[in-house]
């Protein structure tokens, strides 16, 4: 099948504008379209292209993507990571903007969110999403993110900016308003508008959010099919793992919207 590929620009409430990549199916549409939410720190195509790759298989199968990353990088090479509700509003956004476009069928949207992402859309309105797939999500997201600091020797500055180094070699910066937004997150008040198919995929070898919690969080979910798979020996992202792995995981994102789309 072919693909269109082109770059976007969606302009945001806080006035800029956020980069995108919107992958179309041949034809005129409509179609159904999956969105992805990127992690902490992460541009749109996620960690080692992780995002590219589900998109790629998603477009064979005739769904539309768009992925987008937030205005965290800027023009000096450096990241400075948003406040939790900065976030949620510019997820919103990306979807006034998407559900606006010609070729989108508005009542078949699907979500992938990764990481930090599920606290982000998880604070956001949910209702125009038909599907969602959350991916290594983090729940107790105060917890986890201080322990990512702690691991990495840094020691959080609550009054000023806290730099963290990444493994990418990069560098990004959260300041004094970031901590105060993911201590307000409430995962117990916002489990509640998930009506909608939910996929929640979880490796046990994410050290930073433990299976009990992605297991405590799944419980809660109100939603009549939903459906928690535990990778074991899975890594966050699961990105360094077997292949076979990796595409186990690819099918379960593939066949999950190809059954609720």
């Amino acid at each position: 099948m072919k693909i269109s590929e082109t770059k976007v620009l969606i302009p945001e409430t806080g006035g800029n504008k956020l980069n995108g990549v919107l992958r179309k199916p041949e034809g005129s549409g409509l179609f159904p379209s999956v969105l992805f939410v990127p992690g902490f720190g992460s541009t749109l195509h996620e960690w080692k292209g992780s995002f590219d790759e589900i998109a790629g298989r998603l477009n064979e199968i005739g769904i539309l993507t768009l992925q987008f990353e937030f205005s965290i990088f800027k023009s000096d090479g450096s990241q400075r990571e948003l406040p939790l509700v900065v976030r949620a509003q510019q997820f919103t956004d990306v979807v006034r903007w998407l559900t606006a476009y010609p070729n989108v069928d508005t009542k078949r949207i699907g979500l992938v969110a990764q990481s930090y992402g599920a606290p982000t859309v998880l604070s956001a309105d949910l209702t125009l999403m038909k599907s969602i797939f959350l991916s290594c999500g983090v729940y107790d997201i105060d917890t986890s993110i201080r322990r990512v600091f702690k691991e990495r020797g840094v020691e959080i500055n609550l009054d000023g900016d806290t730099t963290l180094p990444r493994s990418s070699g990069e560098w990004t910066t959260a300041g004094k308003d970031f901590w105060p937004s993911l201590a307000a997150f409430d995962p117990v008040a916002r489990v509640v508008q998930l009506t909608q198919p939910v996929l929640m995929v979880h490796g046990d070898q994410a050290t930073k959010i433990s299976t009990r919690e992605a297991q405590n969080f799944f419980a809660l979910i109100p939603s009549k099919r939903k459906k928690l798979k535990i990778f074991i020996g899975g890594d966050h992202g699961f990105i360094d793992v077997p292949r076979s792995m990796r595409e186990e995981y690819l099918k379960e994102v593939v066949d999950w919207f190809t059954q609720t789309l």
